[in-house]
């Protein structure tokens, strides 16, 4: 069924050496039935093979590179300059659309899109022992985590290539993007559908728990005014240091679990 709104819809896709991940992705992307997609592959210089799955599908692929770079965020830089969509979502490695009808049926809603800097859905946290939907919060405050998963973000054009990814935070960059859209005023619209099912198995985020905490503690020092030093976040520091160890001594099956109540209890349902 054809939808209302047909911009073209850009989807960038990151990867280095993901050879056992990247094309269930792709397949993902290039099987959507919204007809107006613009697909870009930004690959870090990979060396398993996953360059040689990328060319087999060249042909659905728009734009595609391969050169090493300086991070996730700035080969997302990367592909966010390439792109020529209305709208941009990161659909990275390792993780893929819920359905065939995502994007379709993310779309097909009766207001005005334009008025909305990111328009984002729900997500399956998946990992290879357990699966499970978070639903996104509503509301948009992102004074310590975003209130949703990045893969269910459609980010518009023309805001995010003003802002882009600030590359001094490695691991949060794209929290402290949100962050900075909330500053400049920007609204961000919740649609109850879910876009994505994405590999929380591991990750930046994941596995850098004490790195990821302190750029969240210098994110909230520069753009809210807030004292690094402060005995909240000297117990926030201690707290991820022992979320580390113990992630370490369980199994990962347990260590999943843990998660999924944390997510659904202290971030994405406040």
């Amino acid at each position: 069924m054809p939808t209302p709104y047909n911009d073209t819809i850009t989807i960038i896709t990151v990867v280095y050496n993901g050879a056992d991940m990247i094309e269930k992705t792709i397949q993902s992307v290039i099987n959507q039935n919204y007809s107006n997609i613009e697909y870009i592959v930004i690959d870090g210089g990979s060396d398993d093979g996953t360059v040689d799955i990328i060319k087999k599908y060249e042909s659905r692929i728009h734009s595609w590179i391969s050169e090493p770079d300086k991070g996730v965020y700035d080969a997302m830089n990367k592909g966010l300059q390439k792109a020529s969509g209305k709208w941009i979502n990161y659909m990275n490695a390792g993780d893929y659309f819920f359905s065939e009808e995502t994007i379709s049926t993310l779309f097909k809603e009766a207001f005005d899109y334009n008025k909305y800097a990111i328009i984002y859905g729900d997500a399956e946290f998946r990992t290879t022992s357990l699966s499970y939907i978070i639903q996104a919060s509503d509301i948009c405050s992102t004074n310590e985590f975003m209130p949703f998963s990045h893969q269910a973000a459609f980010f518009r054009k023309d805001v995010i290539q003003s802002i882009g990814f600030n590359l001094k935070y490695k691991i949060t960059a794209d929290t402290e993007l949100c962050l900075r859209m909330l500053k400049k005023g920007f609204e961000f619209k919740r649609i109850p559908v879910v876009v994505c099912s994405y590999n929380a198995e591991g990750g930046l985020s994941v596995d850098n728990d004490v790195q990821r905490s302190k750029e969240l503690i210098a994110m909230q020092a520069e753009l809210n005014g807030i004292d690094p030093h402060s005995a909240y976040f000297k117990t926030y520091i201690i707290k991820a240091y022992i979320r580390q160890f113990i992630k370490k001594m369980l199994p990962a099956f347990l260590w999943n679990k843990i998660r999924v109540n944390k997510i659904k209890k202290s971030i994405f349902n406040k």
